[in-house]
């Protein structure tokens, strides 16, 4: 019997993919499928190079969530204001200030609007940009202007441990 040879580089794996070394653990991957379709926040949680990232990229489709790498510099709106960008949105400061004395942001959103006509055979594209003013601290802007857009992902924070405490906890009690 001929055993096939690997590079290290196949097995452990330093670009990100899922390294050819990981092993489906089926009270784990199938108890992640099952909450996938639950439509309920999940936290996927343990000690570090336990294999969490290749988890999820292991069963999430990159094209069907938005990753966000977590800062210890951050605080609840740059986590939101974040969310918003890897949505789609240009956020902008604005003028305006909220009640807590921060500043509110404008996000925008392209819209491609087709417009074909039969007689002449031809389509024209136009691009109208749609824009809300939000507080970056309000969970509740934050979710009507993804659902604005439809907007139906994942939404993935990675190293959320990086996080001040404080931040964590505001963030978890939003959810």
């Amino acid at each position: 019997m001929s055993r096939e040879g690997k590079l290290v580089e196949e097995v452990y794996d330093i670009t990100g993919d899922i390294p050819e070394n990981y092993v489906e653990r089926s009270y784990v991957d199938d108890k992640l499928n099952s909450y996938l379709n639950r439509d309920k926040h999940l936290v996927i949680f343990g000690g570090s190079k336990q294999g969490k990232t290749c988890l999820r990229k292991k069963h999430i489709d990159e094209e069907d969530q938005v990753v966000i790498q977590c800062s210890n510099k951050w605080d609840i709106a740059d986590i939101h204001t974040t969310i918003l960008k890897e949505a789609g949105f240009t956020v902008t400061a604005t003028e305006t200030t909220t009640v807590s004395g921060t500043q509110k942001i404008k996000a925008g959103i392209s819209k491609v609007i087709n417009i074909g006509s039969e007689v002449s055979e031809t389509e024209t594209t136009e691009t109208e940009e749609e824009t809300l003013e939000l507080d970056p601290e309000n969970v509740n802007d934050i979710i009507r202007a993804l659902s604005e857009i439809g907007f139906d992902k994942h939404i993935t924070l990675e190293d959320f441990h990086y996080l001040p405490q404080e931040v964590q906890k505001d963030f978890s009690i939003a959810l």
